[in-house]
């Protein structure tokens, strides 16, 4: 650990911990005697009170988050929830989060856990706004997940949004500005440093370098790059009704611009609740969102060579211009025309490298926008059929249509008049539809509470696609994509596929006298996409509670309010890696003719089964001021689903093919360390701590994964090490008389050889953390929130690009400490060093980090005008500062993140953004 993470985590718990012991001290002689409520946790199509819950439950109330901007549902998880990794990629405008509840549970399956809004099943929770939301609850283990069989196996996060109250009619308005800027940056060379570089690497290059074409030139691509960003969002909801009828609507708005262009992310979004009492015995409610996005990308996470815009800013060099009409001498034809790169509005050619042009070319020479809407909604029927049973039926459907349209204009760059324009356009069509039937019966009588479930579900999926594509159009001006227009070079894809699922479950809840806990869960799962004989699947769940601090011996402690200890087994299935015809072994031809692509046979391919094993223990001290919360687990997931290559122009076959398991511990501390009339201080603190470990890799032994140009894999997958390892050579310093790289001799053949590698990092922390502090002094209030990692490395691929010293690109100075004469005494290796460009742990780096993640500082108006009962005026600071030693942008990233296991990787990434924003909220 290093000295700075360090000192952030001892000033930490330095701080709460003497900050609060005294508080609780000083404060517990005239502590306010808060009534007791029985809070009531979410579960599985049903619910069950938090004190008698049996399995590891988070639950995160709206006021934790409502204070922070934040414009993706999963940020209100971020430092909040213990065993919950949420990852902020990159700083792209409404880039989507990376979550995973209790690690990676899949090499090649999708590990995103299941989302339930308000009874709708989904995926992907992008568009849900943050600002409807009025809880978040997360089952951690399968005892709690087993119930949503092969769609939990991730874990599920069950979101509740408002609904209106009944004759308590209530407008509300809220609105924030913010302002972005980039949160650090990687120095490069000036321009007489890299002409000092280049005479080393190739002196002829001078020539061109000082051509008087250049002559005066020295541009600062960082500020030709990033500039500021701008946030606004405006959200008005309304909630009405009476006993009978009651509806809760809403109405937001959201636009992201980005810090480089052209990246935007919009957001319009409108919701309608409701709730009606047909009869004594007939209820019916409903959900329906609209969700209506447009957003444009700026190409990451590649090197500069293929587009990269973030990479190629640093990579520049600084005597080139953005345009080539800003050259000193245009180069004209024998007619005296400008020659194509130096007319206007042409961008600059780069003199060593036709088509590598620079980032301001990369950021407009092509157009890539994404539309996208979405209508996420239910409809359900609860029928109390005698006093105690009642059947609930609900009908869920989520359409998603997305269109992403690409143009190259064959005019402005050189590539683009290589290809004379290209463009192509995906429309995607996505319907998943869920129909479910319930019956729930509970029974209370003395000291026994009794709660049975059963219940069927219905589910199809469908997903369709076609894609076009083309190039070489006719017009010289051509200025959008045009399919027609496209000749001979273009052609079509369509695809369609169609998923279906049955499942039977059921869940038994006993309680007596309020001490003694058991639930038993399963269900019987069916998917279309495996093979008859392998269809169905069972997973069982069963759990219990013991709740020590009711037993006559610690009833009336006045320390000790409370005591539970609980544990729970059970399995949870994964079948997201098997496409929906696999077993059927079939090949497909595009539209166009074309050739058969072969689709990846499975017909023996078997579920994905996690099993979960998980310890509890819950306390509370002082009238639960302050509330412990500790979990022990341990999850192995079996038959592990990947692809086998085999080669000879035969198809990829899918097989089940080994295990892997994540074991770990989390610790949760909320204390209210202070309270009185006009101060309140209430703090969480959230660790956890995972491992994770391929146990068994079958008919192939190892599985490499995330490839960059010029290097190869980063990562590799094989028996005994943990999920996504990276793997390579072992630096061994630079020779001082010769410059070059030593790598270790790992075999001992004298030789370097593919033998010498091994693995060499691994991206997985010891341990996560969140630390969060409310305060409040009569009508201010003040939030901050810290999150931390701590252990993991990082593979900072971009370094390939800014240390290599083996071409025209600008270079970190880094590189300045390079080795020139024979007996310098460095690490950084001379220009043109051979083998330089071999994977090894040269690139790797300590990923820890302590960042202070959002400050927020407040004042509520009681009343501050005639019809407006509250108004809430604030200011917040997110991504304020970051105690790391990752010499990259940010060690909060992975550019590999669409990629299924791989993570801790930088190449090129998109950089987290400072915002400093101002909002209020009204209500009415």
């Amino acid at each position: 650990m290093n000295m700075n993470i360090k000192k952030g985590l001892g000033l930490i718990a330095v701080l709460y911990f003497t900050s609060s012991f005294q508080a609780q001290i000083k404060s517990d002689s005239s502590a306010i005697k808060e009534k007791k409520i029985d809070e009531v946790v979410l579960i599985g199509y049903g619910s069950v009170k938090k004190k008698n819950a049996t399995s590891a439950i988070e639950n995160i109330k709206a006021d934790v988050f409502e204070d922070r901007p934040i414009y993706n549902v999963t940020q209100a998880l971020q430092g909040t929830a213990a065993g919950v990794s949420v990852v902020q990629n990159s700083g792209k405008p409404g880039q989507a989060l990376n979550i995973k509840i209790r690690g990676n549970n899949s090499i090649s399956s999708g590990v995103d856990p299941l989302y339930v809004v308000d009874g709708i099943q989904t995926k992907d929770i992008s568009g849900i706004n943050p600002d409807d939301i009025v809880d978040i609850t997360v089952l951690k283990d399968a005892t709690s997940a087993a119930i949503y069989g092969i769609s939990g196996s991730s874990g599920v996060v069950i979101v509740t949004t408002k609904r209106a109250k009944a004759n308590k009619p209530q407008l509300n308005f809220n609105a924030y500005w913010g302002v972005s800027n980039k949160v650090d940056n990687v120095d490069v060379l000036n321009l007489e440093q890299y002409k000092t570089l280049i005479s080393e690497i190739n002196p002829a290059w001078l020539n061109t370098i000082n051509d008087p074409m250049y002559a005066g030139i020295n541009t600062d691509w960082v500020k030709k790059v990033y500039t500021t960003g701008f946030d606004q969002n405006y959200n008005v909801n309304y909630a009405f009704g009476n006993e009978n009828v009651r509806a809760y609507t809403a109405l937001g708005y959201q636009n992201i611009a980005g810090i480089v262009s052209p990246s935007d992310f919009g957001r319009t979004s409108a919701k309608v609740n409701l709730d009606a009492k047909v009869t004594n015995w007939l209820k019916v409610t409903s959900s329906l969102n609209y969700i209506n996005t447009n957003s444009k990308n700026t190409a990451d996470n590649n090197a500069g060579a293929q587009g990269g815009v973030i990479l190629s800013a640093l990579t520049t060099p600084t005597f080139m211009p953005a345009y080539g009409s800003e050259v000193k001498v245009r180069p004209t034809d024998g007619s005296g025309n400008y020659l194509n790169g130096y007319k206007d509005g042409q961008f600059a050619l780069n003199p060593f490298t036709g088509g590598w042009e620079n980032p301001v070319s990369f950021m407009n020479r092509e157009s890539d926008k994404t539309h996208t809407q979405r209508f996420l909604s239910n409809l359900g029927i609860e029928v109390n059929i005698l006093k105690n049973l009642v059947w609930k039926s609900a009908a869920s459907l989520d359409y998603i249509s997305s269109t992403n349209d690409k143009f190259l204009d064959p005019y402005r760059s050189e590539w683009g008049r290589q290809q004379k324009g290209s463009g192509s356009k995906n429309d995607l069509t996505f319907r998943d539809f869920n129909f479910e039937n319930t019956l729930n019966y509970t029974l209370k009588s003395g000291n026994h509470d009794l709660g049975v479930l059963a219940g069927i579900q219905m589910h199809e999926r469908m997903n369709s696609g076609q894609y076009y594509w083309g190039s070489q159009f006719a017009d010289p001006m051509q200025s959008s994509f045009v399919y027609d227009e496209t000749n001979p070079s273009h052609g079509e894809i369509f695809r369609k596929d169609i998923l279906k699922e049955l499942s039977f479950f059921g869940r038994l809840v006993y309680t007596l006298n309020n001490k003694y806990t058991v639930m038993a869960v399963f269900r019987e799962n069916g998917s279309s996409a495996l093979h008859p004989d392998k269809r169905w699947g069972f997973f069982p769940g069963v759990s219990a509670s013991w709740n020590i601090s009711n037993e006559n011996f610690l009833q009336d402690n006045s320390t000790i309010s409370e005591f539970k200890i609980r544990g729970g087994w059970g399995k949870a299935g994964n079948a997201s890696g098997i496409p929906a015809y696999a077993y059927y072994n079939l090949e497909r031809l595009n539209k166009d003719g074309g050739a058969w692509s072969p689709y990846q046979t499975g017909s023996d391919v078997a579920w994905e089964t996690t099993t979960d094993t998980n310890f509890g223990v819950d306390l509370g001290f002082l009238n639960n001021r302050i509330k412990l919360t500790a979990d022990f687990y341990k999850r192995k997931t079996d038959d592990l689903i990947m692809s086998i290559p085999i080669g000879l122009g035969i198809p990829d076959v899918l097989r089940n093919v080994g295990s892997m398991e994540n074991k770990g511990m989390e610790f949760t501390l909320n204390t209210v360390n202070f309270k009185n009339t006009d101060f309140s201080w209430n703090t969480n603190f959230n660790i956890s701590f995972n491992k994770s470990k391929v146990l068994e890799l079958k008919y192939v032994p190892v599985l490499d994964k995330a490839g960059i140009p010029s290097a190869g894999n980063l990562v590799r997958f094989a028996a005994d090490q943990p999920i996504s390892s990276f793997y390579g050579y072992k630096y061994g310093g630079v020779d001082s008389n010769t410059g070059e790289i030593i790598y270790k001799d790992l075999d001992g053949n004298g030789m370097l050889s593919a033998g010498d590698r091994t693995f060499i990092g691994d991206p997985n922390p010891d341990f996560t953390f969140g630390f969060t502090n409310n305060f409040t002094y009569k009508n201010w209030y003040m939030d901050l929130l810290v999150t931390g990692s701590q252990g993991g490395d990082i593979y900072n691929a971009s370094r390939f690009e800014l240390e290599m010293m083996d071409d025209h690109k600008n270079q970190s100075t880094i590189v300045l400490n390079r080795w020139t004469t024979p007996g310098d005494i460095t690490n950084v290796p001379k220009a043109n060093a051979q083998n330089a460009k071999l994977v090894s742990d040269r690139f790797i780096e300590d990923g820890s980090y302590i960042k202070l993640k959002s400050v927020t500082l407040g004042y509520n108006f009681a009343q501050p005008f005639k019809g407006v009962t509250k108004l809430n005026v604030y200011v917040t600071g997110q991504n304020l500062y970051t105690w790391t030693n990752y010499s990259g942008f940010d060690p909060e990233v992975n550019a590999f993140a669409t990629t299924n296991g791989v993570l801790g990787i930088d190449y090129g990434t998109y950089p987290q953004v400072r915002t400093f924003v101002f909002g209020l909220k009204a209500n009415f």
